[in-house]
């Protein structure tokens, strides 16, 4: 098979680097996708701002980083990068006017143009319509603007097709969120803290980690936000953790705590804590139904009893069969190979459609 190129876009916020940008699950997934989809054949340009780490085979620089930072204005070590991913201002727009330029020069009939951020672009599947245009993750910024659709999890499908009264369709798929599991390494020793790593808000969960505080219980909160209304002497802040510090942050935890109260995607931070091998204790709803497994990679947790009793019990669970999980069901290889079958059958649209026979793809 002859396969058409990947033209993805990166987020018109951040930039795809592991040095400023790695708290952002969204940013991440672009620094990821070239490397996992060149296993499986398949070319990407990617078209981002500032200098990208990714190994797209061509990158199309958007805005400079000192572009980006005078528009935004410099951000500080703490200040959530969402607060800026606003379409309509200045940088989205210049972002969005290169970004056409770009592909214009680029594109080809039977391409694929990748939407990692959902709406932020979506009139481009208007004026480029020559081309497949697909959703390659969904998770926060979502709306069906036509293009074909890849959720984070199958809660978060479900969600939207009760959100958006939709019946269920053939080219809708679901793949979790991928990782390179070399930049995780496996701690197998009982970590010595419990730990908190994200953003420090209340849809987080903030409330309960400081009831847990009262209840007597230490963690360490890692993530940005402001900390100052959830003070306790219990909570060790030591703000937001990038890079390879991640790594050995959570490797070295007894136990990741992720009491979010909205409809978790996801929850990526969670899965990082797993490759880890550090169990991971969450809330019982969205995509933790399917990332924890109740008893073996974690806990899932509706009272503060639950997450007491939790935490107690976390340093008795195999963190062989832990990292084992997650490596398995998260790893570039295990979810690339899903992608190549979604976008091997997309691209089969172009000729028999839905009536060519394909192998099976078995996991």
């Amino acid at each position: 098979m002859n396969k058409p190129k990947m033209h993805l876009i990166g987020l018109f916020h951040t930039v795809p680097n592991h040095r400023t940008y790695s708290a952002c699950a969204f940013t991440g997934k672009v620094l990821r996708w070239a490397k996992m989809m060149n296993m499986y054949g398949w070319k990407t340009i990617e078209y981002a701002n500032g200098v990208s780490e990714s190994e797209a085979s061509e990158h199309v620089q958007m805005l400079t980083e000192d572009e980006l930072d005078g528009m935004t204005g410099r951000r500080g070590n703490n200040d959530f990068h969402g607060n800026t991913a606003v379409i309509g201002t200045p940088w989205w727009a210049e972002f969005d006017k290169r970004l056409r330029v770009a592909l214009k020069e680029r594109v080809k009939k039977g391409d694929f143009i990748l939407h990692p951020f959902g709406l932020s672009h979506w009139k481009l599947k208007q004026d480029f319509p020559e081309q497949a245009h697909v959703e390659t993750g969904i998770g926060y910024p979502d709306a069906p603007f036509g293009a074909y659709r890849i959720f984070e999890s199958r809660a978060w499908q479900a969600f939207h097709q009760g959100k958006h009264n939709q019946q269920g369709s053939d080219y809708e798929h679901v793949v979790p969120n991928f990782y390179d599991m070399a930049d995780w390494t496996p701690n197998y020793h009982v970590g010595t803290y419990n730990l908190f790593m994200g953003r420090i808000y209340e849809g987080k969960g903030m409330s309960i980690i400081k009831a847990l505080a009262e209840a007597g219980v230490k963690i360490t909160v890692a993530g940005q936000g402001d900390f100052a209304p959830y003070k306790h002497p219990n909570l060790e802040y030591i703000g937001p953790v990038l890079g390879k510090d991640r790594d050995a942050l959570v490797g070295g935890a007894r136990c990741m705590l992720m009491p979010t109260r909205f409809i978790e995607p996801f929850g990526g931070s969670g899965v990082e804590a797993q490759a880890c091998a550090a169990p991971l204790i969450s809330s019982d709803w969205g995509g933790f139904g399917e990332t924890v497994e109740h008893g073996v990679s974690g806990f899932r947790c509706h009272t503060l009893g639950d997450w007491l009793k939790a935490i107690e019990l976390a340093p008795m669970l195999d963190r062989h069969r832990i990292a084992a999980r997650a490596r398995s069901l998260y790893s570039l290889e295990t979810c690339g190979a899903q992608y190549d079958k979604i976008f091997t059958q997309i691209n089969d649209l172009w000729k028999d459609g839905w009536y060519t026979r394909r192998p099976l793809f078995v996991p």
